[in-house]
């Protein structure tokens, strides 16, 4: 995962965060899980423990912390008051939000331990893998193309 992470955050105008603690990871997993989403998979912890987030052309990995990004006016979420949004629906019930991509959403299934690319308003879902590395191999791939 790190080595697909280290690629992407090459790419001009990637932006990443100041990376987490392991106090400030804890609390977070801690929280989620309390709140009948699901612990932080090994995987996102060690992400979170080389940036608090990471957005680029139109992708978003959540952090800990929301982001404001002044110059933007917009807010960067973090994976709790994303995940704590869909509460209500089923379909969340032990999964996390971890990011999304314009009109789709990407999340962790506990449960089936992947995570995956839905479709926000159908949930259908559109693309995903086994691992987080999986994931980030998918978009590196995109964002090498989209940069030719």
């Amino acid at each position: 995962m790190i080595k697909y992470f280290e690629a992407i955050k090459k790419f001009p105008e990637c932006i990443t965060f100041t990376p987490c603690s392991e106090n400030e990871i804890a609390k977070a997993s801690s929280l989620l899980a309390a709140s009948g989403f699901c612990a932080l998979p090994e995987e996102y912890k060690e992400f979170l423990r080389q940036t608090d987030g990471l957005s680029y052309n139109g992708v978003e990995f959540f952090g800990i912390q929301n982001h404001n990004r002044i110059l933007k006016k917009y807010t960067f979420p973090d994976i709790a008051a994303s995940t704590f949004h869909y509460k209500g629906y089923a379909f969340f019930k032990r999964k996390l939000v971890l990011g999304r991509i314009s009109e789709a959403l990407i999340c962790y299934d506990n449960i089936s331990d992947d995570y995956t690319i839905v479709d926000r308003v159908s949930l259908r879902p559109l693309n995903g893998g086994k691992t987080l590395a999986d994931l980030f191999k998918i978009f590196l791939d995109v964002f090498a193309l989209s940069e030719k």
